[in-house]
């Protein structure tokens, strides 16, 4: 009789363990993402910084983050991807007003400001002299490129020489096309990218309104924590 009550309640106790077990949610699986490290030209490692002579200072993440975003054309079906990336503390350097961005080899996530045609990223610059690249999609007609000048060239900045620089532009096409001009003609950015370094200098102007470039920023001090 002992054994048959001492048995039941065995059984009782198994049964209510099993359903507290079949409550507990089972973890995931973990998920690994392609890391995507940085470039020569934009050696935005974890840790880096660089300051500028108008006290603005790119920083960049202690850790690489995860960044969502999609892939597809703005008439696609969404595609969204996933990918591990280094995270810019932007400080007014890019994408102003944005406190945050995330670098893709050459290229930044758009701002929040971007219009819906824009593409996920941002081309910076490309290797290729001549080479022309996109920065925003096409609206009421007008669109936003690039165009890598030069390459390989040396600049100096105040007494420090920089080697194997890139100078890219950026223009608005619909000026290409309603002037005539070159992309060099319509201009209205100039940045300058060196090895091993990142981005050193930028000039601006308001074309057609001005003529020459006038000096937005200089770099004075940087830190690459390779």
């Amino acid at each position: 009789m002992w054994k048959t009550i001492f048995f039941g309640i065995i059984t009782v106790l198994v049964g209510l363990i099993s359903c507290e077990k079949d409550k507990e949610t089972k973890p995931e699986d973990n998920i690994v993402y392609d890391t995507i490290k940085p470039l020569e030209y934009l050696p935005a490692f974890p840790g880096s910084y660089w300051i500028y002579d108008n006290n603005d200072t790119l920083k960049v993440a202690d850790q690489y983050e995860k960044y969502i975003f999609n892939s597809a054309g703005y008439t696609a079906v969404p595609d969204y991807d996933t990918l591990m990336l280094p995270k810019l503390i932007l400080n007014g350097v890019f994408n102003q007003p944005d406190t945050y961005a995330y670098l893709n080899e050459y290229s930044i996530s758009k701002s929040n400001e971007s219009n819906y045609r824009d593409p996920a990223f941002k081309e910076l610059l490309s290797l290729t002299e001549g080479s022309e690249f996109t920065i925003g999609g096409a609206i009421q007609g007008h669109k936003i490129k690039g165009k890598t000048i030069k390459v390989d060239t040396t600049i100096y900045i105040g007494t420090t020489e920089y080697k194997n620089v890139i100078m890219t532009i950026q223009y608005d096409y619909a000026c290409v096309l309603g002037t005539g001009g070159s992309p060099e003609d319509c201009a209205t950015l100039r940045e300058y990218f060196a090895k091993d370094v990142g981005l050193i200098k930028r000039e601006t102007r308001n074309y057609p309104i001005e003529i020459e470039f006038v000096k937005d920023i200089e770099l004075i001090k940087y830190k690459l924590n390779k």
